[in-house]
């Protein structure tokens, strides 16, 4: 209950969750999941649809039945590719891996993440805490497990309403990447919970690391990006979803890992945070709380 209570974070990933449904609600009721209305040439030629437009001038010249049955079928396989099978292919690089998985996804977890010791110490609660009949590895447990509920309904609920939003093409978003997102919630939540545990001003800690490691180095090439959890967050979705075509643009500056992999250290990822924090919660004498 007391992890309920609304602050200021939690205000600001309501108004980016309000914003982004509102973009993607405009953005399918306008169809622009598709690559119907890309251009080529880049930016200055006609669209795609333009293209099959044309394809369909020449389908209607009299053309022998053999032949017109031939450029009739390649008018509509270049149709269905481009204004409906590439659908999901955008929706998932423009919002799910561009947006959500990069940038929304570790900010909102720092709204409660942060927030479970970071609230007690700046608020001087923490000594009342300290002082209940249990054990600190167990307190510090007790606080993961007390936040985690929140962390896990505004994320996957917020990533449920952003999808809802996108159609058919975000509904099938929404069941293709769904474990990837609670996997990645569980991480981010311990890493955040143990900052908490460490410093006494970790939202500004947490803020930093979403900001600066997942949405700016998680994107960057090479192997740097692998310090991220957002990256082992896309190659589960890369895995989940391979068999509808989805993958990096570029693996080769991408290198992603297996979904095997990816989940494991996911999931190494939130134990360890929880050992180390719990250690260290024991450890440390938080001389700064009156």
């Amino acid at each position: 209950m007391r992890q309920a209570r609304a602050h200021w974070m939690l205000w600001i990933a309501f108004l980016l969750l309000g914003l982004t449904m509102f973009i993607v609600s405009v953005n399918t009721s306008g169809g622009r999941w598709s690559m119907g209305h890309w251009t080529h040439p880049r930016g200055k030629g006609p669209t795609y649809n333009e293209h099959i437009e044309q394809l369909a001038q020449v389908a209607a010249l009299p053309w022998p039945s053999h032949d017109a049955m031939v450029q009739q079928m390649t008018r509509s396989t270049f149709d269905a590719a481009l204004n409906q099978a590439s659908g999901f292919v955008v929706f998932s690089q423009w919002v799910v891996f561009s947006l959500f998985t990069t940038f929304l996804l570790p900010l909102w977890t720092t709204s409660f993440a942060s927030e479970g010791l970071g609230r007690e110490r700046e608020a001087q609660n923490l000594l009342w805490v300290l002082t209940r009949p249990l054990s600190r590895p167990a307190i510090f447990l007790a606080k993961y497990f007390a936040l985690l509920p929140w962390c896990m309904m505004l994320n996957l609920g917020g990533f449920a309403a952003i999808c809802l939003c996108g159609g058919r093409h975000g509904r099938m978003a929404l069941t293709t990447y769904w474990p990837a997102v609670v996997w990645s919630t569980l991480a981010f939540s311990a890493l955040f919970h143990l900052m908490a545990a460490c410093l006494k001003r970790s939202a500004v800690l947490a803020l930093l690391y979403a900001f600066f490691l997942e949405t700016v180095m998680g994107n960057m090439p090479g192997h740097f990006k692998r310090l991220s959890i957002s990256f082992y967050t896309r190659c589960l979705m890369f895995d989940r979803a391979h068999e509808f075509g989805i993958h990096p643009d570029r693996p080769g500056i991408f290198l992603p890992v297996s979904g095997l992999t990816a989940w494991l250290v996911l999931a190494g990822i939130t134990v360890a945070c929880l050992v180390i924090g719990a250690i260290v919660f024991t450890r440390n004498e938080y001389l700064d709380v009156s």
